[in-house]
């Protein structure tokens, strides 16, 4: 997910830039999915990923939309 950020905002995004500004998720355990929409890199997109297991540590699919 960073360097999908990094590659369409900057480089230099650390870590704790998208952490300070990709708001608040929105999680929906059904679908498996979890969508940011009120994200401050541009207020234009929509991110989103899939996750797959209920720790997410396994995440997929990660998409900028808008």
């Amino acid at each position: 997910m960073l360097e999908d950020i990094r590659e369409m905002y900057d480089e230099s995004i650390t870590i704790d830039d998208v952490k300070e500004r990709i708001g608040i998720p929105q999680i929906d355990p059904e679908l498996g999915t979890v969508t940011y929409c009120e994200q401050t890199f541009d207020y234009t997109h929509i991110f989103c990923f899939e996750f797959w297991d209920d720790e997410f540590e396994d995440l997929n699919y990660f998409a900028i939309d808008g």
